[in-house]
């Protein structure tokens, strides 16, 4: 049930008389416009650090060393980082389209709603979605566990989940009662990921010039490059997976596109260029890594590709041991990115009344920052980190957010060839994404959603879990939001003879705060 013609809407203004004013007071939809909405301080270079924190993680540092393993050549394993990086760039398009057309908060959760009706079945099944799929808890352990190892203190199960606590209430304490200086950190800690990507790529090309502490890998030999290359075609697929998933977060600046300065033109700048570096970082970061690290380490080495490159060019120096608290300071920056964006998207769902006590979980006192938003997503990352027992189902739980991302993504996408067919939906976006982008986009992503599904040799992946439960239980947490709809919505008011009329106020930043009445059938208005 979204908003119909029973839906009563009153637009604020600052001359309002006074009967109006006094029947406001009364009423649990007065809104205090400066309790709610967030100003509007983020420019240029704070939108592109938004997506390089969400984007750049720990991944990169080792994600290569599975790739190629995977893919079993240098050549493919370089190709399939190609093919991510031109999936993900049109994502982006994808994504400046929607922001240029709907330039306000929200992000997926809006587009969702423009693209499918009713309304609020998609906005039930993107608040499981925020809350239980959208947690930071994977790289909370990876920073974790990488400022561990650069104090050079023993890993163990409750000192790696402390410290990890510890990173995520962090990230999410700072953006709650200094935003500031938590967009500052954010904005800073961005510009330290580049820098390291663009160290590991100046590295490399030291080390194709000849100055390496290991003889030449020979691993761009031409007759030698696509030897190896695996003719399984689940490998190959898994392996395009992790390399496509590792660019994830490019929808991250839309969340928050209210408090974005000039946001349909910031947009149209921030995106193209953090995609366009990041994705030139990523393929030279990869060829770095094959110019001095021989594949045998690929496949063998129990260390970082990143730690391989730096001791096989410098040796066991102060780079090679720095190397543990730049990857933390990236993990960092990444829940810095999640936990400033997650909370606001908590605190739009509160708008529109989904949330449990949405007055409480809209409100941006005392610090202009939603705390209480902020407060469920610390206390849901601290769950995930503490409750699974270590091991396979603890490597699970922290990693189920890729798959239903992509299913999101590519249900928005579908929504935009509809708007874009359908000449009833009206839709106008100051910037149009070319229809092979939006074609390219929609396959990858297809792809994406089935080959999880697709059998591994021997009915078995990389772990004793079945290889097809994560993407199950992903999507299982999804339908939590539909039985959520038809409960609360359709079948208790049907059950106790009521219907719930949506009231709403208008904001002025395009968004709306919503309730739902009570009235009983055959009740009078």
């Amino acid at each position: 049930m979204g908003q119909d013609d029973d839906t009563i809407t009153w637009v604020r203004s600052r001359n309002e008389d006074s009967d109006n004013d006094n029947l406001k007071a009364q009423d649990s939809l007065y809104v205090i416009e400066s309790h709610v909405l967030q100003e509007r301080k983020i420019g240029t270079f704070g939108a592109i650090s938004l997506v390089v924190n969400k984007i750049v993680g720990a991944g990169i540092f080792s994600t290569p060393a599975t790739i190629y393993k995977l893919s079993g050549s240098v050549g493919m394993a370089l190709m399939l980082w190609v093919i991510a990086g031109m999936i993900s760039t049109c994502g982006a398009l994808v994504m400046l389209e929607f922001g240029s057309g709907i330039p306000r908060s929200g992000g997926i959760k809006v587009y969702l709603e423009r693209s499918f009706s009713p309304k609020l079945l998609q906005t039930c099944v993107y608040l499981f979605y925020c809350v239980f799929l959208q947690v930071s808890a994977s790289n909370a352990i990876t920073s974790s566990s990488y400022l561990l190892l650069a104090g050079g203190v023993e890993s163990t199960t409750w000192k790696l989940r402390g410290v990890a606590i510890a990173a995520a209430a962090f990230a999410v304490g700072l953006h709650t009662i200094a935003p500031r200086v938590g967009r500052g950190l954010q904005d800073l800690l961005s510009a330290v990921k580049l820098f390291t990507l663009l160290f590991i790529v100046c590295t490399g090309f030291a080390a194709l010039a000849g100055h390496r502490r290991v003889p030449d890998p020979h691993n761009f030999d031409i007759h030698t490059s696509f030897k190896g290359t695996s003719n399984n075609g689940y490998n190959i697929g898994t392996a395009l997976l992790d390399a496509i998933f590792s660019f994830q977060g490019y929808d991250n600046v839309n969340a928050v596109l209210s408090e974005v300065k000039n946001p349909q033109k910031t947009l149209r700048v921030a995106l193209p260029s953090a995609m366009g570096i990041i994705t030139v970082l990523y393929l030279l970061a990869n060829v770095a890594y094959f110019a001095a690290v021989p594949t045998e380490e690929f496949t063998n080495s129990n260390i970082t590709i990143a730690a391989s490159l730096f001791r096989n060019v410098f040796g066991n120096s102060a780079a090679t041991k720095a190397l543990p608290a730049l990857v933390a300071i990236s993990a960092v920056g990444h829940l810095l990115g999640i936990a400033y964006t997650v909370p606001r998207v908590l605190q739009e769902l509160a708008k529109d009344g989904i949330t449990p006590f949405p007055n409480i979980m809209m409100q941006n006192r005392p610090f202009k920052t939603p705390i209480a938003a902020l407060a469920v997503h610390l206390g849901v990352t601290i769950l995930f980190i503490c409750a699974p027992p270590a091991g396979d189902a603890f490597n699970f739980i922290v990693s189920l957010s890729s798959y239903p991302t992509t299913f999101l993504l590519t249900a928005i996408t579908v929504g935009l060839v509809k708007f874009r067919l359908t000449k009833d939906e009206s839709w106008a976006s100051a910037f149009s994404a070319p229809w092979a982008v939006i074609a390219f986009y929609l396959a990858g992503n297809i792809f994406l959603l089935i080959m999880p599904f697709i059998p591994p040799p021997n009915g078995k992946g990389s772990t004793n879990l079945p290889y097809w439960l994560s993407p199950v239980v992903a999507l299982a947490i999804l339908s939590l939001g539909i039985i959520y709809y038809l409960l609360r919505f359709i079948m208790v008011p049907w059950v106790f003879r009521y219907t719930l009329q949506p009231v709403a106020v208008d904001l002025s930043d395009g968004s709306q705060v919503t309730r739902y009445r009570i009235r009983k059938f055959g009740e009078t208005r």
